[in-house]
Parts: structure tokens; sequence; C-alpha cells
């Protein structure tokens, strides 16, 4: 019975010992566990005092543009249509238009101030060159001409006016009328004097042109050399002889014809020189019939009847009319000259296009071989100073930007470099009045190397709203701002307890603050973070303020919250 006994006692002992480890795990579960889990925990991060500068700004993107420039040739150079219908062969029209001799740079090629773009033949220079001094010459002769015309003419309207006036008026005015008569005639001569001369100007100019008298030569030389190969020809072979013939009597053409223009040209000197000395001969003549036509008007007086007003009429039409003439000749011979001028500054001295400022070549419309037949671009380019970036700023930040304001450049090409600008226009009107977004187009000047920018490139530009200058700062997740409006942070005593040491706060960008009192450069200063007891170790990193969390200027510590810690105020910002 006391085996019974004890059996059954320590049956009831294991019984209860078991019931009690069954509710004490059930206490743990349902209420002890379940306050360990909920219960917080503070992480403090650690970060530094710094001191520099600090920015407040604008930021937008926006695309590189280049304003184009070109070389263009603009010369007006042509030719009648019966000139063009002469043409024969590529020297002919060599001598008429310019020719590209070679192109030196290439399409998205840098060029410097002073570099060679392209030249021209020397052979098309002079051609173009030569008939434009002749087209200069026969504009001066047209000139003379004209104001030959304009001098024979006027003095017959005007003899005839005064001798309206004299046959109506006085004996005195028809005298006068008679006079003028004579004098008409010799101003006659003295104008057919004045082409005479012309003409033997251009003739001799002509027989002294270089060009002339070297294709002579050329023809000459060519026929003696064609007569001499007859001659030697052996009369036996018939094939040969009829051969070098033909082309002896060719070349004798050629020289012959070209012989004839040049005695042709002595010929009109010698008769026009004749000419003006038989006129010369009758000025003398009509200067001495000067006192006998005296006689004659005097005589002639009472038979002259002309209606004076109509004559006045005459008269004063005829001066327009060959005034009209005088200077329609007298702009073609200024035409003639600044097309000249034009033609020489554009060739320049040695034939060469030199790029007048630095920059990037963006098209080239010619190559080498090309006659300038017609206007047209031939190289495209864009300089330094022509690179832009247009954005568009929101109505709320448009009124802290002006033109002159300085931005700062980032090229997504180029991450690890800037650029600096200038705000080169704002535009008043907001770029779509139908947008729900209202913006303004700024147009932002690229400065410094443009070197590597080509058109299109993206770009973030940073305007600057405000800053200060050598100041000291903290990240802004470290400032704790009090219900009273005090700010403090959190920094370690000599125990290692996180305490909040206040501190007076200056300007912030929203990422840093500036710190006015209460810290120094070099100080430590801590985030602190609350989070849940339960949270593993995982949980923390992501939540970004585990041990392993992503912060360059920051090491994480677990602490539970020092004395006066307020939990609720201390997260990151």
């Amino acid at each position: 019975m006391k085996k019974m006994k004890k059996k059954t006692s320590l049956k009831l002992t294991a019984a209860a010992a078991a019931f009690l480890a069954l509710l004490a795990v059930c206490i743990y579960t349902v209420f002890i566990r379940p306050a360990l889990m909920n219960r917080e925990t503070v992480i403090y991060m650690e970060t530094r005092v710094q001191s520099g500068d600090l920015v407040q700004g604008i930021m937008e993107n926006g695309s590189v543009e280049m304003a184009a420039s070109s070389i263009t040739y603009d010369l007006d150079i042509s030719y009648d249509e019966e000139d063009d219908d002469d043409e024969e062969d590529d020297d002919e029209e060599t001598s008429r238009y310019l020719e590209i001799e070679e192109v030196y740079v290439v399409q998205g090629q840098r060029m410097e101030e002073g570099d060679a773009l392209l030249c021209f033949t020397q052979d098309s220079i002079d051609g173009v060159r030569r008939n434009l001094e002749n087209s200069v010459s026969e504009a001066r002769v047209k000139l003379a001409e004209a104001n030959s015309e304009y001098n024979t003419q006027a003095q017959t309207a005007k003899s005839t006016y005064n001798s309206s006036i004299a046959e109506s008026d006085t004996a005195q005015r028809s005298y006068d009328a008679s006079m003028n008569g004579l004098l008409q005639q010799i101003n006659l001569l003295y104008a057919d004097i004045q082409v005479l001369q012309a003409q033997i100007d251009d003739w001799n100019e002509k027989l002294a042109d270089e060009d002339t008298l070297e294709e002579y030569d050329d023809l000459k030389y060519e026929m003696e050399k064609a007569k001499e190969l007859l001659d030697e020809t052996d009369g036996s072979s018939v094939a040969a002889y009829v051969a070098n013939y033909e082309d002896y009597q060719t070349a004798l053409a050629s020289f012959e014809e070209m012989d004839e223009l040049l005695q042709s040209y002595r010929d009109g000197i010698e008769e026009n020189m004749q000419e003006i000395l038989d006129h010369n001969e009758k000025i003398l003549e009509a200067q001495a019939a000067l006192e006998q036509e005296e006689m004659l008007a005097r005589q002639e007086y009472d038979s002259a009847v002309l209606d004076g007003s109509l004559a006045g009429d005459v008269y004063g039409y005829t001066l327009e009319s060959l005034q009209d003439s005088v200077d329609e000749a007298q702009q073609t011979l200024t035409d003639a000259q600044e097309l000249l001028a034009e033609f020489e500054a554009f060739v320049g001295e040695d034939g060469v296009i030199y790029a007048d400022g630095s920059g990037l070549i963006t098209q080239i419309d010619c190559e080498a071989g090309d006659r300038l037949t017609t206007a047209g671009t031939m190289l495209t380019y864009v300089t330094e100073d022509s690179y832009s970036i247009t954005i568009d700023v929101s109505e709320e930040d448009i009124s802290h930007i002006s033109v002159g304001d300085s931005v700062t450049i980032e090229m997504n090409a180029y991450p690890d470099e800037t650029w600096e600008g200038t705000v080169s226009a704002v535009t008043t009107s907001a770029d779509s009045e139908y947008s729900a977004t209202v913006n303004y187009p700024v147009t932002i000047h690229v400065e410094g190397d443009i070197s590597r920018l080509y058109g299109g490139m993206t770009a973030d530009i940073t305007f600057v709203t405000d800053s200060v200058e050598d100041v000291l700062y903290v990240t802004s997740s470290a400032i704790v701002s009090g219900e009273d409006g005090s700010t403090s942070v959190y920094v370690e005593d000599a125990e290692g307890n996180k305490i909040l040491q206040p501190v007076t706060i200056g300007f912030s960008n929203g990422t840093q603050t500036q710190i006015v009192e209460g810290l120094s450069e070099g100080d430590t200063v801590y985030i602190a973070s609350t989070v849940s007891a339960g949270m593993d170790e995982e949980s923390l990193r992501e939540s970004g303020v585990g041990p392993d969390a992503d912060s360059p200027d920051t090491d994480a510590q677990e602490s539970t919250p020092g004395p006066g810690a307020d939990s609720s105020e201390g997260g990151r910002r």
C-alpha cells in the first residue's frame, strides 16, 4: 500500500509539472512573446558635420541646339544666251565659272579659325577675272557713248529751245541761237572724238592683252610647225602628205583668223585716228565761220517761228530721257565694278576659303571639280558661340529666372563633367495655352569647351535660386524638431548614451541644413530611426536603417532611446 501511494504521488507530481510547463508555454506564446515583439527599438546611424557651400536651385532638362552658319557663293556672274551658245569646250567654260580644285574638310570635322576649307583652280580664277574686267571695260565704253548721246541730243534740244525763244523774242536771242547751233556742231565733233578715242583705248587694251598675244603666238607656232612638217613629208606618201596638208591648212586658217582680228583692231585704230584729225579740222572751220554765221542769224530772225512753250516741254522731256540712259549706263558700270570687287574679296589672294571662327562642319554641298554656275550654299557649320539649350520652366519657377543668370549644365553623355551657361532669352508667353501645365521656354547659351558636344545631346540644367558659402551643415535627416520649435541633434555622451544637443539651424536646401551654432566641423551626430524589435536583419536593411543599409556618410548602431530621446521625432526626413 505504501508503494502504491508513492507511485500515485509521483504520477500526480509529474502530471502537475507537465501541466505547469504547458501552462508556461501557453502564457509565453499568448501574452509574453507578443509583448516582446511589439517593443520598439531605436537604430542610430552615424554622420558628421561638414563645411562648404549649400546651393538651392531649379533643375530642368533639354537638348543641345546648334544655330547653323554657311559659306555661300552668291556672286551674280551671268552671261548672255548668245555667249552661252558660243561655248565649245571645257576650257572656255572654265574661264567663265569658278571651279573647285579641292575640299579640305569633311562633315563632322572640327575647324579652327584660319583653317583652309576649300580652294579654287587658278585657271578658273584668272578666267572669271578676265571676263569681269572685260565687262567693266565694256560698261565704260557704253557710259561714254551714253554721255556722248546726252551731250549731242541735249545740245540739239537746247538749240531748238533757244532758237524758239530767240525767234519769238529779239534779234539778240536769234543771234544766240545761231551761235548755239555752231557750238552744237563743235560739241558734236568733240563728242564723236570721245567715242572714237574710247574705241581706240579699248582696241589698244585688246592688242596688249597677254592672253590674246599668247594665243596669237601659239597659233603662229602651230601653223609654222604644221608647215615645217608638211615640207618634210615625203611626196610619195600620199596619205601622210594629205593629212599633214589638212593640218597645215587648219592651223593656217586659225592663225589667219586671229591675225585678221588683230589687224582689224589696228585698222580701226588707224581709221579712228584719221577721223579724229578730220574732226579737228572741222572744228577749226566751224570756229572760223562763227562771225559769218552771226550775220546770217540776224538776217533769218524774221522767218523763224516756233512755239516757245512747246519747245520748253520738248527740251525738258529730252533731257530727262537722255539722263535716264546715262544713269542706266552709270549703274551698269557701278554694278560691274562692284561685282569685280566682290569676286576679288571672295577668292582672296590665293583662291582659298578660310574658316572665320572655330566650330563644327555639319554639311558639305560641293566637291572637287564642281563649277559654280549658280548661287548656293557650299558649306554649313556651327560656331562655338551658337550652341544653346531651350527648356520649359513652370510658372511656379519662372519668376526666379532672368536673362544673364548663370546656370550649371550636366550632359548625360558626360556624367562626370559640368559646363557653364548663361540665360540668353526668356519667353514671356506660355508655350501652349491649351496645356494643363503652364510652361515658359527659356534659352541657355552654352559656354566653355564645346568640342565634344553635338546637336541633340540631352542635358540637365540647374538654376541657382539661393545659396550660402563656407558654412557648417549636416544632413537634414539628423535634425530633430521639438514641439516648442526648438531644434537639436543626437550626440554621444561620455558613457556612450545618445542624448539630444540643442543647435541653431539656418539655410536648408531640403537635403542639407546649415548649422549656425552648437556644433563644429567633424563632430559626429546620429540619425535616430525607430523600428520594431521583431524586425529581422534583412528587414532592417531593406528599411534603410540596418547595419548594412546604403549610406555613404553614416554608420548604424542599435540602442534603446537615450535620456530625453523622443522616438516620434527621430525618424529620417
